[in-house]
């Protein structure tokens, strides 16, 4: 499996001019290898390949951008066109690859074997800065694959991508079911309740009052630069709050359990209600899923996810459905008396139907 390892640069100011160089450099190739695309699609109504392509894009062409960024950035559009012909085959919404402005493209990818991080410093090729130094605060791990520098509002990082081998964490022997909530963003079937952090909407404030001072500044004006930046920080440290509050939350349930066991959520589809919209993307189901599979997948962990149907209408005592509605916040069921929060009810009930999937999968492998 492959596991980034981030890493702070600290690029001289030379070299911090030569990667915008490039960045400037790849985006206009990106265009123009669009731009181009869509003109052979528009003629001739055929789909130009990327290796047809990629022998106009050269050093005669493009004498300033080393080959290795001329490949991956070609890689990276006919990546963005498949993955839109894709979705539309299997009927899903999906937009068309655009043009990219210079908000819109923050990164270079390096693949090639001369590419690589040794004693503190990035081997990004002479044209790319040379050796750029690097805060390496933990040991890379695995084969190294490839790297990404990446460009934020707070600086440069590098990213490596490196293939490594499972590291199977010791069974434990116990099982859990999470409900996912927006008053507790998870409630599990033990009963723990973890409060959701809300990190959007405590900074909620300090970011309005930073968008009025934006909307307040002439538009191109170094201030309203400046304050584009404040904007754009204040978004990141937001980002790194909730996924530094995810990946604690993750490996915690990761290293207790053996198997764990979720709601196949429609997230994309539950963002559209105007009213808990802002509420599930602050409280990033999607991201905290996505932590618990690679992480499961690295320490030999089983995640199950289930239908979110009825879990929390059901009993998880008696089985019986007891319908309420959304206000409800307590389960009482007039059957066999069990009284306690809807989401840990849930929670107990998405156990249960992960469990009985383990038992079918496992009679059926014994068939």
């Amino acid at each position: 499996m492959n596991r980034i390892f981030e890493y702070r640069l600290r690029p001289a100011n030379h070299q911090e001019a030569l990667l915008l160089e490039m960045l400037k450099g790849t985006r206009q190739m990106y265009n123009d290898a669009l731009a181009e695309w869509k003109a052979h699609m528009d003629t001739t109504g055929k789909y130009l390949s990327r290796f047809t392509q990629d022998k106009g894009y050269n050093k005669t062409t493009y004498p300033d951008l080393p080959a290795v960024l001329v490949d991956t950035t070609l890689a990276r559009l006919h990546k963005a066109l498949n993955r839109f012909f894709t979705f539309r085959r299997h009927g899903n919404k999906c937009g068309f690859p655009r043009f990219k402005s210079a908000n819109r493209w923050h990164s270079l990818e390096f693949r090639d074997t001369a590419n690589y991080l040794k004693n503190g410093y990035f081997r990004a090729g002479k044209i790319c800065g040379g050796q750029i130094r690097t805060v390496v605060h933990r040991p890379l791990e695995g084969q190294f694959k490839f790297a990404r520098i990446v460009k934020r509002t707070s600086g440069w990082y590098l990213q490596c991508v490196c293939e490594v081998e499972p590291n199977p964490l010791p069974v434990t022997g116990k099982a859990i079911g999470l409900d996912m909530g927006i008053k507790s963003i998870v409630a599990d079937s033990e009963g723990n309740m973890v409060p959701h952090p809300n990190h959007l909407k405590v900074e909620l404030r300090n970011l309005a009052h930073s968008q009025r001072l934006l909307a307040r500044k002439q538009k191109g004006s170094q201030r309203y630069k400046k304050q584009v930046r404040v904007v754009a920080r204040r978004h990141e440290r937001i980002t790194n709050r909730r996924k530094d509050f995810l990946h604690k939350l993750s490996h915690g349930y990761i290293g207790e359990y053996d198997t764990i066991v979720i709601e196949d959520l429609n997230t994309a589809g539950m963002v559209r209600n105007h009213h808990l919209g802002r509420s599930i993307s602050d409280a990033a189901w999607s991201e905290f899923r996505h932590m618990l599979t690679y992480k499961a997948e690295n320490a030999g962990r089983r995640l199950v996810a289930v239908p979110p149907h009825f879990t929390s209408q059901m009993c998880s005592g008696c089985k019986e459905y007891v319908k309420k509605s959304l206000s409800v916040r307590t389960h009482i069921c007039p059957y066999c008396g069990l009284v306690m929060d809807r989401d840990v009810n849930a929670a107990r009930n998405i156990l249960r139907k992960g469990l009985d999937e383990a038992v079918v999968d496992c009679s059926k492998g014994a068939g």
